[in-house]
C-alpha cells in the first residue's frame, strides 16, 4: 500500500501546484475570469481524485479492509489539498 499512497502524495502536491500557479497567470492576466478558473479546477480535481481511487479499485490486489482504508486515506488527502488550496489562495 505504500507505493500508492506515496503516488497520491505526488499527485496531490502536483495538483496544488498546477492550481496556484494557474491561479496566480489567471489573476495577472484575466483577473475577471479566475472564479470561472477555480471551478473548472475544483472539477478537474475532483474527477483525478476520483479516477485514482476507481484505478486503485480496478488493479489493487489488497484485501477489503486495505481498500477501505486507501479510500479514506485518499479522501483525507483530497480534503486537506482544498484546504491547502484555499489558505494559498487567500
Amino acid at each position: 500500500m505504500w507505493p500508492w499512497l506515496v503516488f497520491s502524495v505526488f499527485f496531490y502536491t502536483l495538483l496544488i501546484y498546477a492550481w496556484v500557479v494557474g491561479l496566480r497567470a489567471v489573476q495577472r492576466y484575466q483577473p475577471e475570469r479566475a472564479v470561472t478558473y477555480y471551478f473548472i479546477m475544483a472539477s478537474i480535481r475532483f474527477v483525478m481524485a476520483l479516477t485514482v481511487v476507481a484505478l486503485y479499485m480496478l488493479f489493487a490486489q489488497y484485501t477489503h479492509e486495505e481498500a477501505v482504508t486507501f479510500c479514506l486515506a485518499f479522501t483525507l488527502m483530497y480534503v486537506a489539498m482544498v484546504i491547502i488550496s484555499i489558505i494559498l489562495k487567500h
